[in-house]
């Protein structure tokens, strides 16, 4: 009997305003129980440590230079074996790319083992090659050492090997492949124990990019010209600078294709660039790569493996995923998140889904977006956010988050106060023994409705934000008019009281009591006391006396949210 084993790698990364390892088949079980509500306390924003999960930090030296272009076609001589699986790869749907043969070469001789391939060696190696794409799914089996050649001889075990690869490989692209744009790599190496490590890595490519240099001079610029692949629509760019901080890149769209540029203007060291667009399923990653201003990309790599007991359910993962979250905004000087069951019960209920489906997005056949999850689930939110990854670990999910612009900024979000996490533990793919188990898992940010509203004087406290966000514009200051402004506050308490009726006429005698020629009211409802500061009148020439009223409504469908009354008068 032929002594092999197979498992299949796939980082899934999805973000809405998706991890490394053996992809779960669609439709199975839950593996492991669910890991939404009841996790932890409702506004808990600590989990105790899990047992059973491990870190060990390895540094990973590459075998040689890195490619200093992005996008420049690979020279990729292959062995017999990686021939044979080439030929056993090609068609339907799917087509050779030698710069992925030269990553999953790489991949089959820096992997710690082959049911554990961390996202960060992974993200590092497609970068070292000079690939745009996001991570690649990875299928991979190991013949033992007593096994016959399989390398630059190809014996019969090695080809029933092959064969077998190759099968799960297209397998779990299956989806992917009836569209095309499906482009796969093969590795084969004998590693010092003379285990052979097979390697194939896949990639449904989003984007063509045309070439570009890594690396930038100090202070340099560089223009990304692409276009999208498939039905895919409305690119946009993202970027976290060497110091983590998250700004978007214009992008300028003409004829399908689209360009951004990127500046060094924030100092030396790794820009992330990550290119977003509209797919089947809502948004998704169809590109994400460092580029390096005035330094030299790594020649080794750090990675963090992490290693998750078979004992470990789904509600732990969850707990342990919050945890590193939390964590990471701690070190960033930024509030804690609460935990909150019921956006986990959202997010649990969307892991299932994806399970149950066959997919790994936002936007569900059955249940929408997010945004109609949370209102179907009746939880009224003032700004809602959703990560979505594929994964083996919690602390994997983390980082392979972490790693993309588009999710970090979520986990970094300063307009969310309360996150649930929602995780499904799905059936190994393959009959090994030793298979890991796929995770799914869903975060959900939110923030309540009227959550940040000052305390205390709150027309006081927008009258003080909306003169500094005019003074940025180069605006004049409104003259704010302090009977107006009596007027609208005493109109917007008893709207928020539910008195509409008796607040009217009672505003009305007092506007009337100023004598303007005209007083024009406006009248905003807002989720939140950020969200004000997108009142179109604050960024417009106001040639009036203003004033300001703001009250937490407290009763009707309402409830919770701000009304804000703003009377403009002219002499």
């Amino acid at each position: 009997m032929l002594n092999f084993k197979t498992c299949v790698f796939g980082l899934v990364l999805s973000s809405m305003l998706s991890g490394t390892g053996c992809a779960g088949s669609p439709g199975g079980g839950s593996g492991g129980g669910g890991g939404g509500g009841g996790v932890l306390p409702d506004g808990a924003t600590e989990a105790p440590r899990v047992r059973g999960i491990s870190i060990e930090v390895k540094d990973v030296r590459l075998s040689t230079a890195p490619a200093p272009r992005y996008g420049t076609p690979v020279q990729q001589t292959l062995v017999a074996a990686e021939t044979a699986l080439v030929e056993a790869m090609s068609g339907a749907g799917l087509r050779h790319d030698p710069g992925l043969s030269r990553a999953a070469r790489e991949l089959a001789r820096t992997a710690p083992d082959r049911t554990n391939v961390p996202g960060a060696l992974i993200t590092g190696i497609t970068s070292w090659v000079g690939l745009f794409d996001p991570p690649p799914r990875l299928a991979i089996s190991e013949l033992p050492p007593d096994g016959a050649p399989c390398g630059d001889q190809v014996s019969a075990s090695c080809r029933e090997a092959i064969a077998m690869l190759a099968k799960a490989a297209r397998e779990s692209m299956r989806e992917q492949t009836r569209g095309g744009g499906v482009y796969f790599g093969a590795g084969v190496m004998t590693l010092a124990d003379g285990t052979i490590r097979l390697v194939v890595a896949l990639t449904e490519r989003g984007a063509a990019i045309e070439p570009m240099a890594k690396t930038l001079a100090a202070g340099g610029r560089a223009e990304i010209h692409g276009r999208l692949l498939g039905k895919r629509k409305n690119p946009s760019f993202e970027v976290f600078d060497p110091q983590g901080r998250w700004t978007p890149i214009p992008a300028k769209v003409s004829r399908g294709e689209f360009v951004g540029t990127l500046s060094c203007e924030r100092g030396r060291g790794a820009y992330q660039v990550e290119v977003l667009a509209e797919g089947t399923y809502g948004p998704e990653v169809v590109a994400n790569f460092p580029l390096y201003c005035g330094e030299d990309p790594p020649g080794a790599l750090r990675v963090e493996v992490e290693r998750m007991d078979a004992s470990v359910d789904a509600a732990e993962v969850a707990r342990a995923n919050f945890a590193a979250l939390n964590d990471t905004r701690a070190r960033q000087g930024l509030p804690l998140l609460q935990w909150d069951n019921q956006a986990a019960a959202i997010a649990q209920a969307h892991s299932e889904d994806m399970l149950r489906s066959g997919f790994v997005g936002h936007t569900s056949p059955t249940t929408g977006d997010v945004d109609d999850r949370f209102v179907r689930a009746g939880v009224k939110s003032a700004v809602a956010r959703e990560n979505v990854a594929r994964g083996y670990g919690p602390w994997a999910i983390h980082q392979g988050l972490m790693q993309s612009p588009g999710h970090r900024v979520n986990i970094l979000a300063t307009d969310v106060t309360h996150v649930g996490i929602g995780v499904v533990i799905a059936p190994p793919e393959t009959e090994a023994k030793d298979a890991p188990r796929p995770i799914l898992l869903t975060q959900n940010y939110y923030s309540k409705v009227g959550a940040d509203a000052p305390a205390g004087d709150m027309p006081k406290a927008l009258r003080e934000r909306v003169d500094g966000l005019r003074a940025q514009k180069g605006l004049a200051p409104i003259g704010w008019h302090r009977g107006l402004s009596e007027a609208a506050q005493a109109f917007a308490e008893g709207i928020a009281a539910g008195n509409e009726g008796r607040a009217t006429k009672q505003y009305d005698a007092l506007i009337e009591g100023h004598k303007f020629a005209r007083v024009e009211t406006h009248r905003v409802i807002a989720p939140s006391f950020a969200s004000l500061d997108g009142v179109k009148l604050w960024s417009e020439p106001i040639g009036g006396a203003v004033g300001v009223g703001v009250a937490k409504i407290t009763k009707g469908k309402d409830a919770g949210a701000l009304i804000v009354i703003i009377p403009v008068g002219t002499r």
